[in-house]
């Protein structure tokens, strides 16, 4: 079975791990300090007994697992533990203790990542599974559970020397998730997903038919860097292209077109990363020949900053960045980075653990197709020290606009991991949802939120918004986590007074998932001219539009039997839209959904192949501690994975728009791999747009807000729709008129191009 876990750094201490844990929903007692702390923070201003707080708040514990992350010199170690042996451990130790020496962690009791399987497929063995360099589940077997404890570690934190520290011997029955004994076998309780079918993978999609360019070049990205520098001393980065791959940098073959005639495209280079200094600027222009591509190139300087931490190396990722004219990034590439100390001109080399120079990199294709009208800003959040138990993060601004606003990079640091953090809100909003609080909570969540975007991301908002009055500026945030729910970043001012003071409510917003593992072998090679390519599943940049010709609505009808309650609302949704579009019914049932997916829909007994836009009207549900967090639900009951959409076959020529009308399906999450959840499985599974709900909606208010959605988009009498992200910042808008204030109008969430507009075909 999969257990998503819960992350965490061997470097934290005991009173972090507790603190972490509480927000999760994880004690042992909620009268423990930071357990308590968090359930009275969390109900300070409502009517409601800690003990009623805590039942609402708990998630179990039996079952829970946690991936500890360590960094021993350059290697990165994992461990898989059970949480309640974790919280039983560093409940017994000064707050002041590392989670290294709380659970006497030792090198040989580490276990290397087992292999990420193909997509809809269980992983093969026990362990931990890695999606680049971050844990997405752990598989394991019942009634497997950790072993006792080694003795209490006596040695100090290891430093640089020509051969490994000494190391106590090897915990019998290997480390993790071993052998059943002692007393942390009552934390392996099985937890109620046990045994969930992942699905298969349904592979494949067509091949896009575009007329082949006027003039085509191929080559590779380049990226020539050292593996290790010392602190404080200068080093040069060459960025370009290549004439062949370079094994050690990640990225899919680049594609340079041009009319003819056409002799030079000119291009810019950014680099990011963290740990570094770049005394000459982080950007570079690079004019490039379609004669000779791999002539074109760029040089950085730059200087590695002191490791910040116990070991004596920092582990980051060079990021690089291809943008066209209009700013618009088109392609990526990256390579890992070891900093050492100052004066350690050579990295010893460990014998545990994953090196951190062989690390699967990310990645994508460089697509020159330029975007037309570009969104007016474009802030993207990257994460080059590839640590997901803690919440750094680097930020980037684009705008096509003369604005004085820098580009960055700037740090960004959650003061925790993103997950935890943006989890909150749907714990809370359960809590304050029904209450006259809701709107005090938003407002003060969204400050948190808002109070993590650098300050020149609040100035670049503010001169784009100057710059395109009196219509709002387009937004694009595209973002290495999944999580934090940026709609609802609180502006104060607002932008515009006469709406509610949210992002999402303000700008015309659109999300999109970037980074991911690059999958071509490294042995690839760029394909011919005429020949097919493999289709970038989600593209760099998002469509500008989407032609439709066919739509499909699922409708969820639950019978008594499937042991859900009847969404009245629903049913009439589903079946308006259907009358006003001519659209294909599809019953809410694992057949249809079987359709739908693999592009085989019929109207009127006639093959039509996929669907162009796509509504779904039922109940959907959100479970932090599952590998895979979001539901839907078919009409017997029967829950359907987001996994399933990742294996759709969609993508190039057609890639609908999906509008999840369900509760909770908006929140991103991590399957196996990139960004899960439904956002991130329905982009990789070729959906151009992606819309859910962040938290529970109102039967009612969703089929009011569904309707209103779908004529604006797709006027029933034909002519032009109004942009998608546009409806949206209306639809929020609203929330400010409801009396009392109703959350589900700030519920949405859309992952998409800001100006994407649907475009139907008769």
């Amino acid at each position: 079975m999969l257990v998503s876990p819960i992350v965490l750094d061997a470097s934290m201490t005991a009173a972090e791990v507790l603190t972490r844990l509480a927000k999760n929903g994880l004690w042992l007692d909620p009268s423990e300090p930071q357990a308590s702390a968090w359930i009275s923070e969390s109900v300070a201003l409502l009517d409601i007994s800690p003990q009623d707080a805590a039942r609402q708040l708990a998630r179990p514990v039996a079952g829970a697992m946690a991936a500890i992350r360590r960094q021993w010199f350059a290697n990165v170690l994992w461990y898989i533990r059970p949480i309640g042996f974790v919280l039983d451990r560093c409940q017994s130790v000064p707050p002041e203790v590392t989670l290294l020496d709380a659970l006497n962690l030792h090198e040989p009791d580490s276990r290397l990542p087992i292999a990420l399987p193909q997509p809809g497929r269980m992983p093969a063995g026990e362990g931990l599974v890695l999606a680049g360099d971050t844990p997405v589940a752990v598989s394991m077997s019942l009634p497997h559970a950790a072993p006792p404890p080694p003795p209490r570690r006596e040695e100090s934190s290891p430093t640089i020397s020509p051969g490994p520290p000494p190391r106590p011997a090897p915990v019998p029955g290997g480390a993790g998730i071993g052998t059943t004994t002692g007393t942390v076998e009552r934390y392996m309780a099985p937890p109620p997903w046990a045994g969930v079918d992942l699905g298969e993978t349904r592979g494949g999609s067509p091949a896009p038919s575009t007329a082949p360019p006027e003039r085509v070049v191929q080559t590779w990205p380049r990226l020539d860097a050292p593996e290790y520098v010392p602190a404080r001393k200068k080093f040069s980065v060459v960025v370009g292209f290549a004439r062949e791959r370079q094994r050690e940098v990640s990225g899919g073959p680049v594609t340079l077109r041009a009319p003819q005639g056409q002799d030079q495209v000119q291009l810019t280079v950014e680099l990011t990363a963290h740990g570094v200094e770049a005394p000459e600027g982080w950007t570079r222009p690079m004019p490039t020949s379609l004669a000779d591509p791999a002539s074109a190139s760029v040089t950085f300087l730059l200087i590695g900053i002191d490791p910040p931490g116990p070991e004596p190396v920092h582990l980051t990722r060079l990021e690089i960045r291809y943008l066209m004219e209009n700013g618009e990034v088109c392609g990526t590439a990256s390579k890992p980075l070891v900093i050492g100390e100052a004066g350690q001109t050579a990295l010893n080399v460990r014998n545990e653990g994953t090196p951190w120079l062989a690390q699967p990199p990310t990645g994508s294709a460089v697509d020159l197709t330029p975007d037309v009208d570009p969104p007016d800003l474009t802030i993207e959040l990257m994460k080059p020290d590839g640590n997901a138990a803690r919440g750094n993060y680097v930020c980037r601004l684009r705008s096509p606009h003369k604005i004085k606003a820098g580009r960055g990079p700037f740090p960004i640091d959650f003061g925790e991991d993103a997950k935890s953090f943006a989890r909150t809100i749907v714990d809370r909003i359960r809590l304050y949802g029904a209450t006259a609080l809701v709107d005090n909570y938003l407002r003060a969540f969204g400050g948190a939120v808002s109070d993590k975007l650098p300050q020149a991301a609040h100035d670049a908002l503010r001169e784009v918004a100057a710059i395109t009055a009196p219509r709002p500026p387009a937004v694009l945030f595209i973002s290495a986590e999944p999580y934090v729910p940026w709609e609802l970043a609180h502006i104060d001012p607002p932008l515009d007074p006469t709406r509610p003071p949210y992002l999402g409510a303000q700008v015309l917003l659109g999300r999109w998932l970037r980074d991911k593992p690059i999958d071509d072998a490294p042995g690839a090679t760029a394909p011919l001219p005429g020949e097919p390519v493999r289709i970038e599943k989600p593209p760099v940049a998002p469509p500008r539009e989407i032609p439709v010709r066919h739509m499909a609505v699922v409708a969820g009808i639950y019978p008594a039997t499937s042991g859900f309650r009847s969404l009245p609302e629903a049913k009439v949704e589903a079946t308006d839209l259907t009358a006003i579009y001519q659209a294909i019914p599809l019953a809410a049932s694992a057949q249809s959904i079987s359709q739908l997916l693999d592009a085989k829909l019929e109207q009127n007994f006639v093959p039509v192949g996929g669907a162009d836009a796509v509504h779904f009207a039922g109940h959907g549900e959100f479970d932090p501690n599952r590998p895979d967090a979001s539901v839907l639900f078919l009409s017997d009951g029967m829950p359907l994975s987001s996994d399933l959409f990742r294996g759709a076959r969609y993508g190039g020529a057609q890639q609908p728009l999906i509008f999840l009308n369900a509760c909770m399906i908006g929140i991103g999450g991590e399957m196996l791999g990139d960004m899960g959840g439904f956002p991130g499985n329905c982009l990789k599974g070729g959906f151009g747009g992606v819309l859910g709900a962040l938290w529970e909606v109102n039967d009612l208010l969703a089929r009011n807000i569904a309707m209103e959605f779908w004529k604006r988009v797709m006027p029933p009498g034909g002519g032009p729709g109004e942009p998608i992200a546009e409806v949206l910042r209306d639809i929020r808008a609203a929330y400010a008129l409801a009396a009392p204030f109703v959350p589900t109008y700030l519920a949405y969430v859309y992952y998409g191009h800001p100006r994407l507009r649907l475009h139907r075909i008769p």
